[in-house]
């Protein structure tokens, strides 16, 4: 039985480390979308790409430091 709940646990954190990760990687290819897009469509050469590439970082490092801290403690 306790065999059972490590390997429970550890599921449990694998699943969370993808979150965060997927959350972290899906903040920054939207907003590196929007910034291609606006580049494109402004005729700019990198300068939204870069700001929004750098707004998609730390909105993705700001998500996932709420969701770390909402873990409950153990």
């Amino acid at each position: 039985m306790k065999d059972f709940k490590k390997k429970r646990d550890t599921l449990e954190y694998l699943a969370l480390v993808t979150q965060l990760g997927l959350t972290m990687a899906g903040s920054i290819l939207f907003c590196f979308v929007i910034g291609y897009f606006l580049d494109k469509w402004l005729h700019t050469k990198g300068l939204f790409l870069v700001i929004f590439i750098v707004l998609g970082v730390v909105g993705g490092a700001v998500t996932v430091y709420r969701q770390i801290t909402q873990l409950p403690k153990e």
